[in-house]
């Protein structure tokens, strides 16, 4: 497709603007007959009245038209390179990903010596509109709350409404910092090698297999994430999350690996307690810790494939994960309720029964929210119990 000049309603008419897709062979241009197509909530259920072409646009007015003045703030912020309107000579809003209930798409800024990229969300179905509105206050509530690094930071939101031939259609869109170079992964078949393995979709160098070094530190930096960001006092943790919806992603940076997590549905407990007030801390984080090692094991093959479970090797660098960021907190909280040894005494305390037990009072959990991944761990429960027992009854306790 031509580049298309921003609308009268612009302030900025030169811009040139270009809709594309995002493949691993390159950006594929759109032409006038692929914005003409139904736009798809999923990969059989085409909406009822929105193109292709209503989707694009609607980025197009959100961002460039409805709040150019708050993204031209955005655009000038945390760099050194400002850039004065008349600079911009190109943007390019490309198709990321659809996914369950929205989708992704980035904005990328062009001018002499400036680029900048976002990424933008857009929910469609009820469903997915109230998931982005959520979602957006959980990630500031966050980020205004901590100094942790890990989410992306959100800039603004709001409705876009969107005529078609069958009437006006409103969407959720909002915009958010997009992670450089930073990549989706999921567990694949290494068919030359016979064995699963992490494939890391880097669309710019090429789809490859993370080593095994590189793999423990995705796990261990993922683990390591949602645990620092869980509230011992509150008890309140970034849940659900599932790596086959590719919430993680991965930066190869001077041979070392560096993980973001690029959303948080809800912040709250999972666990129900009858007197949540008279709950030990302990008792939250051992089940928090418990289920972290079971959800860490569950990935869809390829990304869009059956659900997979991660061979035992996984669970080392996912414990690693969860106390190292114990350690830290332990420094850097002086009412922090927890320390790492009183935790592993405890768990060292429990018989490969008790362990068991705990792992099995999980599952109601599962069942409800992944009926799919449920199925996975109900086959693995009582392995992956022994696994877990055995590696803390080897942990050495640190004097």
């Amino acid at each position: 497709m031509d580049d298309q000049p921003l609308g009268n309603g612009s302030p900025q008419k030169d811009i040139k603007v270009l809709y594309l897709f995002s493949s691993p062979e390159g950006d594929i241009p759109l032409n006038t007959h692929t914005l003409e197509q139904p736009f798809l909530l999923a990969p059989s259920d085409p909406h009822p009245s929105l193109t292709l072409g209503h989707y694009f646009d609607s980025i197009h007015r959100f961002v460039l038209v409805e709040n150019w003045d708050t993204f031209f703030t955005v655009l000038n912020e945390s760099t050194k390179n400002k850039i004065d309107p008349a600079d911009i000579r190109q943007v390019l809003i490309r198709s990321e990903k659809h996914g369950t209930l929205y989708h992704l798409a980035s904005i990328e800024v062009l001018a002499p010596g400036f680029q900048r990229k976002f990424a933008l969300s857009t929910g469609v179905s009820q469903r997915g509109k109230d998931w982005l509105n959520h979602e957006f206050d959980v990630i500031r509530g966050l980020n205004h709350a901590t100094n942790l690094p890990y989410l992306p930071r959100v800039y603004f939101k709001g409705d876009v409404t969107c005529r078609t031939e069958n009437g006006d259609e409103t969407m959720v869109m909002s915009l958010a910092e997009w992670f450089g170079d930073y990549h989706e992964w999921h567990i694949s078949l290494n068919e030359k090698e016979e064995s699963l393995q992490i494939l890391i979709w880097d669309q710019a160098k090429g789809y490859g297999y993370a080593s095994l070094q590189e793999s423990h530190e995705i796990y261990r930096e993922a683990s390591k994430i949602l645990t620092l960001y869980y509230d011992a006092q509150a008890f309140s943790q970034i849940y659900p999350w599932h790596h086959g919806a590719g919430d993680f992603v991965v930066k190869r940076e001077q041979g070392k690996i560096k993980v973001r997590l690029t959303t948080a549905r809800k912040y709250e407990p999972v666990m129900i307690f009858e007197e949540e007030s008279q709950i030990n801390p302990f008792v939250s984080l051992i089940y928090f810790f418990l289920n972290l090692t079971l959800q860490m094991r569950l990935d869809k093959l390829d990304g869009t494939g059956e659900v997979t479970w991660a061979e035992d090797w996984v669970l080392n660098p996912v414990i690693e994960g969860f106390l190292d960021a114990l350690k830290i907190k332990e420094k850097q909280e002086s009412d922090h309720p927890i320390e790492v040894n009183d935790l592993i005494t405890l768990l060292k305390g429990f018989s490969r029964e008790e362990f068991n037990s705990l792992l099995d009072s999980l599952k109601d959990l599962h069942s409800r929210q992944d009926p799919e991944g449920y199925r996975i761990i109900q086959a693995h429960l009582e392995d992956h119990g022994d696994a877990v027992y055995e590696y803390i009854q080897d942990y050495r306790l640190k004097g």
